[in-house]
Order: structure tokens, then sequence, then C-alpha cells
């Protein structure tokens, strides 16, 4: 988890902030897929929330998958996000 900061939607390599969240947890099924994102990473370029866990491709993913699931998980519900 040492990674450096990398937005997955500009490629800036600075951020603003980062928080930890604590989240209800829901008895429902919920596929919104911020609801299992604990810690979010403000991008100093574009302003956008990113889940840590891409922003510094925890595990060892590439930019490459960081950004495919940026894409189609968390870019369309984004602005729902907020510190």
């Amino acid at each position: 988890m040492d990674n450096e900061f990398i937005c997955p939607e500009c490629g800036s390599k600075e951020y603003e902030n980062q928080m930890f969240v604590s989240k209800e947890p829901t008895k429902e099924k919920n596929k919104d897929p911020w609801t299992s994102v604990l810690q979010q990473m403000k991008c100093s370029s574009c302003k956008k929330i990113i889940p840590a866990h891409l922003g510094e491709r925890w595990d060892n993913i590439s930019i490459e998958y960081a950004q495919k699931e940026w894409k189609e998980l968390y870019r369309k519900t984004n602005h729902l996000q907020n510190f």
C-alpha cells in the first residue's frame, strides 16, 4: 500500500486530502460500489473523489486496471461522494 497516488481520471499525482469514512452498515443488498469504500482521496487537479484503493493501486493493481474499474464502477456516481 506504499504506492504513489495517481488519479485514474486525469493522471495527476497530487491529491488535496484523504478521508477515512465510517458508514452505517445496511441490511439491504446495495449495488452502489461506494458502499464498501472507507478511504477516499480528492484529486488536486480534477477534484474528483477517488477510492483510495484505486488512487494508490492497492494489491499491486496496474494503473490501467484502476482506470478501468474507475470508469466502469465509480465515475458515474462520483458526484454523490463528498467529504
